[in-house]
């Protein structure tokens, strides 16, 4: 570089150069029987290794874990960073088979809906399969009318039922009738536990505490017993694989009938949190019953999504802050709002309980990764990490897509899939590559390590710089929620529910594709938020913007401080309407009494498509950064860190790009290589306040640009 350094400065170059451990990738290993491993793994360049004790004789293999002390005491010898995987394969919860071979009732339940619809007599079969563990806890016969079934006129049909009784026969008054019958059931037919590549085993309850508390009592219990005080002064973090309800099938099977969670205690749990009982009102959880339905629908998936953050994930978090380490891992199918209500209720809310977020990633194609319109996971997981205060996130990275289907897979498309993820605000890799994906006589192996090891130092810590917040409507997709018998890849969803699910990933992508970066946003972090002359900020965050995309359903008191946030001078756009009802009836006409406020504001924009979301949020919003001619492959993220603005820019294109960007920086600039470590000057030319640079980038390439000194 030209010119004097500080030493500072000189610092941080050499840190970059020669990236630490703690940035570097780690390998995922469940097999190290090789006495040279964490020579080779320190050789090769990574940071660091998750790693578990032997499958065979899982937890109970005195010479398993014999083998394991060594081993972890070898990589802490090497100085790599090591991390614990607490499963028997995946998912996590069931410890191998272990919790339920002394515990069966901590099994995953359901309850599953029957029905059967006519007139005059009703023969309604009463399903048999051996889960179900007892019999109907309700049966009703409703009426139908204009397609809604009144709740208010139901027989009540369960003390007919007779231990063995196969069917019940009933005679219907005048007019259409649907005898509804639910049932409690183990969950596993048709479930991830069978549609996995790891054990096809039974799994736990994790809304069940007690259940989770076994979990934890036989895995991270007994790596405390047999790692000691190396828990809390070398483990960083437990990894944690796929938990799920199994509430969505993922796999045909005969005889599957729409499911809800359930557990032992469910009912009692949802009285003491909602103060009525669930049972009677289970029919609006699985058909329109009328105006009440959309409220039962919120308030049972609320308590959902309360007992699994309360009793997996903060159990876990809980745990490890007691050992002294962190919590990590990541949940299953993240990619669509649907998936995130079926297998976790509220994923914010549980990823809120990782000290290190994660997600999982099976492809290696950055160029169907950066125009695939789903939720861009790892800017998911990111905004989790800003808006919670935390410094790190996770992805489980692998070509597992492109080998399963025998397609090619570069060592370039490899590092732009990496890029990709660290544009979207990633700070840490998990790797299920196996060695022998990159040529070791071409050292391909360290210069990915180091690759990462300079995204990570740049990347972590500091400061996120982004103007606009995408609300994340899950409260909307609650209400719209129906239980279903098919598979989720197929999943059968309202028109209004699709339009939720689907617009929500592709707001996200056509803002990424103009480049515009911001963060998701949660009920949580707009009540937590504090509202300045226009901007709503966050642990360091700070937007003024906000996009509401097709939130029908918001809390009362998360949209009063939308409103608030408006009335300081603050910027709104309603994708599909503003929102018209909150968690309850009381609050809903707060709710409707705020959007008719809102709209005589000349800061909103209601619109009904995704291009008009970009067109607004342009308007209302200074670029950060802009491009003279479009490229939607083209992404970026700014933070500020070290007294720099630091850009990394991202071409996920199998071609070169070039493109002069317009930066909102000005000052000494230059350009940092994180694939070689070379760093150089870079002249630009400033307008009104911005600086121009022409930019050149090889197919998959990404570069730092580095402007010296915060504006």
């Amino acid at each position: 570089m030209c010119g004097f350094a500080s030493t500072k400065e000189l610092i941080m170059e050499e840190t970059f150069k020669n990236s630490p451990n703690e940035y570097r990738m780690l390998q995922i290993i469940h097999h190290y029987y090789d006495k040279d491993l964490a020579k080779n793994y320190s050789k090769l360049g990574f940071g660091g290794v998750v790693a578990n004790v032997s499958f065979n004789d899982y937890l109970e293999s005195e010479s398993a874990w014999a083998n394991f002390i060594k081993c972890l005491n070898d990589f802490r010898d090497q100085g790599l960073l090591f991390w614990i995987y607490d499963e028997k394969g995946y998912p996590s919860g069931k410890a191998g088979g272990l919790v339920l071979r002394d515990h069966p009732e901590f099994e995953a339940l359901g309850v599953l809906f029957a029905h059967t619809e006519g007139t005059g007599t009703i023969h309604h079969k009463i399903p048999v399969k051996e889960r179900i563990t007892s019999p109907p806890i309700s049966i009703v016969a409703v009426p139908i009318l204009n397609d809604k079934y009144d709740l208010s006129k139901k027989v009540d049909l369960t003390d007919s039922f007779k231990q063995g009784d196969s069917e019940i026969v009933w005679d219907a008054p005048d007019g259409k009738w649907c005898i509804m019958s639910f049932h409690i059931s183990r969950m596993y037919e048709g479930t991830h536990c069978v549609a996995n590549y790891s054990d096809p085993l039974p799994y736990i309850n994790i809304i069940d505490r007690d259940a989770v508390a076994s979990f934890i009592h036989l895995t991270h219990d007994a790596y405390k017993q047999k790692c000691g005080d190396a828990i809390k002064d070398y483990v960083q973090a437990f990894f944690t694989d796929e938990p799920s309800l199994m509430t969505l099938y993922l796999k045909k099977d005969e005889g599957l009938l729409p499911p809800i969670p359930w557990s032992n205690s469910f009912r009692e749990d949802f009285r003491s949190r909602m103060g009525y009982d669930i049972v009677p009102e289970l029919p609006h959880l699985f058909v329109d019953c009328g105006e009440d339905s959309i409220y039962k629908r919120l308030q049972f998936w609320k308590v959902v999504s309360e007992l699994i953050e309360e009793n997996f994930y903060g159990q876990i978090q809980d745990w490890c802050h007691a050992n002294g380490t962190a919590s990590s891992g990541h949940a299953l199918w993240e990619e669509h709002l649907s998936w995130q209500v079926g297998f976790e209720g509220d994923l914010y809310r549980d990823l809120r309980r990782m000290d290190i977020p994660g997600i999982d990633l099976l492809s290696s194609n950055p160029v169907q990764l950066a125009r695939s319109t789903q939720i861009p996971i790892p800017k998911f997981i990111s905004s989790v990490t800003h808006l919670a205060g935390k410094s790190l996130c996770m992805s489980e990275t692998s070509s597992f897509i492109q080998k399963m289907n025998k397609l090619p897979c570069s060592f370039e498309q490899r590092i732009g899939t990496i890029n990709w993820q660290y544009v979207l605000g990633l700070t840490t890799i998990t790797s299920y590559y196996s060695l022998d994906e990159f040529k070791f006589k071409d050292g391909e192996l360290n210069v990915f390590n180091e690759h990462i090891g300079r995204l990570g130092f740049m990347l972590t810590g500091g400061k996120h710089i982004a103007d606009i917040a995408v609300f994340y409507p899950i409260h909307s997709l609650w209400g719209e929620f129906i239980p279903t018998d098919d598979i989720a890849q197929s999943f059968r969803l309202s028109k209004k529910a699709k339009r939720i699910n689907n617009e929500f990933g592709e707001v996200s992508h056509e803002l990424l594709a103009n480049q515009m970066d911001f963060d998701y946003l949660d009920d949580q972090a707009v009540l937590e938020s504090q509202i300045e002359d226009g901007s709503m900020k966050i642990t360091g965050e700070a937007f003024n913007c906000m996009i509401l995309p097709n939130a029908y359903v918001i809390p009362a008191g998360v949209y009063e401080k939308i409103e608030a946030f408006v009335n300081s001078g603050g910027s709104l756009i309603a994708l599909g309407g503003l929102p018209d009802t909150g968690m309850t009836k009381d609050e809903t006409k707060i709710v409707r009494e705020t959007s008719q406020r809102l709209k005589k504001s000349g800061k909103i924009a209601i619109v009904e498509n995704v291009h008009d979301v970009v067109k607004f949020a342009g308007e209302f919003s200074d670029a950060d950064l802009s491009l003279d001619t479009a490229c939607q492959e083209l992404l970026y993220v700014h933070r500020q860190k070290n007294g720099k603005d630091i850009y990394f820019v991202s071409n996920s294109l199998d071609e070169s790009i070039s493109r002069e960007i317009t930066f909102r920086c000005t000052g000494k600039t230059s350009i940092w290589h994180p694939t070689t470590g070379e760093i150089n000057s870079i002249n630009g030319r400033e307008e009104n306040g911005k600086t121009i640079i022409k930019l050149d980038l090889k197919p998959f390439e990404g570069v730092f640009v580095v402007f010296n000194g915060i504006n």
